[in-house]
C-alpha cells in the first residue's frame, strides 16, 4: 500500500512538473507569437509631392503601433497608381482628389481621411502678366485636358473676367516633364505649371515670372480656408474598422511628418533622395515654399471637399466618376 501511494504521489509529482513545463512551454510560444507577428499595412502614394509630404515617415519608419509594419510603395504613374487603388489592394493610399471620388463612387471602399497638399499650380510667362486682361489672345500651355488641373484653371480663370473659349486658347501635353521644356526652349511662353515641376523651370529659364497662384485665388473666389484640395489620403473601409485606433495615430504621424518638412526642406531632399523620389534634391528645397503641403483632416474639410467637388461635377461630371460622392466618402474619426 505504501508503495502505491509513493508510485502514486510520484506520478503526480511528475505531472505536475509537466504541467507547469507546458505552461510556460506556452506562454514562450505566446510570447514569441506576439513579438514575430506583425500586420503589414500597405501604403501607396504617387511619386512627387504626395510622397515628398510623407518622405519622413517612409525614411524613418516610426513605429505606430505595436505589431503593426507599414510597407511603402511609390507609385511612378498615375496609371499604375489607379490601378493600384481601383483592385482595392492599398490599406492607405495618396491620391489627387478626384481619383478619391472616383475611387468612392466604384467601390465604396475607400474613405477620406484628410488632405496632405493643397492647389500648387502657378499661372507663369515669359512675357509681362500684370492682371487678367493681360492674357487675352495668349496661348496658355496645361496638363490634362478635361481633367482637374484644367478644370481648376478655367474656373478660376473665367471668374476673374474672362471668356475661356474666346479670350484665351488652352493647349495640352500630358505632364510637366512635357511641359517645362516648351517653355524653356522659347517654343511656348506662358503655362500653369505645378510644383515641383516650376522650381525646375525657372533654375532653367531665368525670365520666367509667376503672375498668379492658382490655390490663392481660389481661397478668394471660393472663400476657401485653405484652398483647393490636390493630394487626398484615403483608407480602405474594412481595415478602418478592425484597425482604427492605428488609422488615427498614422494621421497624426502624417500631420507631423508634413510639417517637420515644411521647416527642413534641405534634410527633406535629403530624405528624398535616399527613398528615390524622382524630383533632384535641389529643386525640392526650392520648390517647398510654393507647394502648400499641409496636412487638414477631414472633420475640419468636408465642406471644402463639397464645394470643390461640385464645380468639378458642373464642369466635367467624369471627372468625378460620374456623381458627386455622398456624404458615405467622408471619414469619422
Amino acid at each position: 500500500m505504501r508503495k502505491f501511494i509513493s508510485i502514486l504521489s510520484t506520478g503526480i509529482i511528475a505531472m505536475g512538473i509537466l504541467s507547469g513545463c507546458a505552461s510556460i512551454d506556452k506562454e514562450k510560444s505566446e510570447s514569441i507569437k506576439d513579438e514575430t507577428f506583425k500586420k503589414v499595412v500597405k501604403v501607396v502614394s504617387p511619386d512627387g509631392l504626395p510622397t515628398i509630404a510623407i518622405a519622413k515617415l517612409i525614411k524613418e519608419k516610426p513605429e505606430i503601433k505595436s505589431n503593426y509594419e507599414i510597407e511603402y510603395t511609390i507609385e511612378k504613374t498615375s496609371e499604375t497608381l489607379s490601378t493600384t487603388v481601383m483592385k482595392e489592394e492599398p490599406d492607405i493610399a495618396i491620391v489627387p482628389s478626384n481619383m478619391a471620388s472616383i475611387v468612392y463612387n466604384k467601390t465604396k471602399n475607400y474613405q477620406i481621411a484628410g488632405t496632405t497638399g493643397f492647389g500648387s499650380s502657378y499661372i507663369v510667362s515669359t512675357e509681362d502678366i500684370n492682371n487678367y486682361e493681360d492674357l487675352k489672345g495668349k496661348n496658355i500651355m496645361n496638363i490634362g485636358k478635361g481633367l482637374t488641373p484644367d478644370i481648376t484653371a478655367q474656373y478660376i480663370i473665367s471668374e476673374k473676367g474672362l471668356n475661356t473659349e474666346s479670350d484665351v486658347n488652352f493647349s495640352y501635353v500630358n505632364s510637366p516633364s512635357e511641359l517645362v521644356p516648351m517653355i524653356v526652349s522659347g517654343k511656348e511662353n506662358t503655362a500653369i505649371v505645378p510644383e515641383p515641376a516650376l522650381s525646375a523651370l525657372m533654375t532653367k529659364k531665368e525670365n520666367v515670372k509667376i503672375f498668379k497662384g492658382l490655390n490663392d485665388e481660389y481661397k478668394e473666389i471660393a472663400d476657401s480656408e485653405y484652398g483647393y484640395p490636390q493630394a487626398t489620403i484615403i483608407v480602405k473601409n474594412s481595415f478602418l474598422e478592425e484597425n482604427k485606433d492605428f488609422t488615427n495615430k498614422f494621421l497624426d504621424n502624417v500631420k507631423e511628418g508634413i510639417e517637420w518638412a515644411n521647416d527642413n526642406p534641405s534634410e527633406l531632399a535629403t530624405y528624398c533622395g535616399e527613398i528615390e523620389v524622382s524630383t533632384e534634391k535641389p529643386i525640392i528645397v526650392k520648390s517647398i515654399e510654393r507647394a502648400n503641403l499641409k496636412f487638414v483632416p477631414i472633420e475640419d474639410s468636408k465642406d471644402i471637399y463639397k464645394n470643390y467637388y461640385k464645380k468639378l461635377f458642373d464642369s466635367n461630371p467624369k471627372s468625378l466618376g460620374g456623381n458627386i460622392p455622398d456624404e458615405g466618402i467622408f471619414m469619422e474619426r
